[in-house]
Formats: structure tokens, sequence, C-alpha cells
């Protein structure tokens, strides 16, 4: 689709949901490209095993299941720094320190696993819940003993085409976003600015990167 074509659909579609973006932005850049899907896959495997590593319980998950799985794939190089300081800390020490906000990892997730074939699309809207989370994480996302080259092998992947529309659709989300952040009124009634607008900005981390390639997770442009 035409790059001032899909601009004018998706500030429609916005608009239509109570959103309301900036008319100047810029339009969708179809020259884009996708980054590898070995590395998508990594990521979200990686993000995955960090997610274990906090939430889940010694005795449902053991800690050298979750070590196996980082040490097999090389996750630990795919997350951040801070990231990785999660797990220098023990698995109790992790829960108590982060379990409050390491939900907000779904939100980075879910755009992945999208791209990867995972169904239904990134919303936006209101935080991930168990209806996504689950099927996500328990039926999508091979196991911890599972390997990056199974994911990709098991993965139906999105065109570059759908990628780059869905992340447009984020990025002129984001927009209103950080206007309401800013006090302004561009975001639907009952919707949030900062709990819903981090559902939003997360998400389109996670699909702007992925249209980055050889761009790292903390470089990624995320301005509006």
């Amino acid at each position: 689709m035409a790059g001032q074509s899909l601009k004018d659909r998706t500030i429609a579609e916005l608009e239509g949901q109570g959103f309301r973006p900036a008319r100047w932005l810029p339009e969708p850049d179809a020259g884009r490209s996708l980054r590898p899907l070995e590395e998508v896959a990594a990521r979200l495997m990686a993000l995955h095993a960090l997610f274990s590593w906090v939430v889940l319980p010694e005795d449902l998950v053991a800690t050298d299941r979750i070590e196996g799985a980082l040490g097999r794939n090389d996750l630990r190089s795919w997350l951040t720094d801070e990231e990785g300081e999660i797990l220098s800390l023990d698995r109790a020490g992790a829960n108590e320190a982060h379990a409050g906000s390491i939900g907000w990892k779904l939100e980075n997730m879910w755009p992945l696993a999208w791209v990867l074939g995972f169904e239904p699309p990134p919303s936006v809207g209101s935080q991930v819940g168990p209806e996504v989370a689950r099927p996500m994480i328990v039926d999508f996302i091979p196991g911890l003993g599972g390997t990056v080259a199974d994911a990709v092998a098991g993965s139906k992947p999105r065109t570059v085409e759908e990628v780059i529309a869905l992340e447009y659709r984020f990025y002129c989300a984001h927009n209103a976003v950080r206007s309401a952040q800013l006090g302004r009124d561009t975001v639907p009634r009952g919707f949030h600015p900062i709990h819903d607008g981090g559902a939003v900005h997360e998400r389109r981390h996670g699909l702007t990167w992925c249209l980055s390639p050889a761009v790292s997770w903390e470089e990624t442009d995320l301005s509006t």
C-alpha cells in the first residue's frame, strides 16, 4: 500500500478508536527491512527465560532448566545489560525485586511472537492479559528445552509489508500517547496514558526493533 494511503487509513482508524495522532507525522517508509528471524526468535526466547526466572517458582521450573535454555541458545546476548542484571539475582531475590514490573516484558514479547506467526496481532489498547499471555507462552514459544532453530522452523513469518503497517499504527498511536502524557486530550476516554500508554510504548518497541536490522534493543529509535 502506498505510503500516503496507509497513513490516511491508519490515522482514520485510530481516530475512530478515539486516538488523535498528529496529522503532520511522516508517511511510513516502505523501504525498511526485517531483521533476521533468528534474531527475533532469540530475543523472544531470552525474554521468556527472563520472565520464567522472575515469575515461576523453583518447584515448578527448576533453575537448571532456565540456565540450560540460556546457555544452549546464547540467550544472554539478546538481553540488555539491565535485564542481564536480573539474572544475577537468585530466583527469590529476582521475584521480590521485579515481580511487579516484569509483566512489561510480555508487552515486548507479543509483537515478536506475532512477527513469527502468533495470533492475534498486538492491539493498541490495555495491558496484555492471560488470554494472550498464556497461549503465547504455553503453546507458541518453544519450551525451555527448545532452540532458536526450533522457533524459526515452526514459524509462519509475517511479510515485511505487514510488519511495516502494524508498526506504523503503533508509531501513530505512540504519538497520541505521548501527547496525552503531556496533558493533551489525544487518547480515548478511559485509556490511561501511563499504564495503557506504556503497553503501546513497549509493543511499538518490539515492532520497531524488528524493522531495525543491526540496531540494538537499547538504541532502537522510538521517537515520534
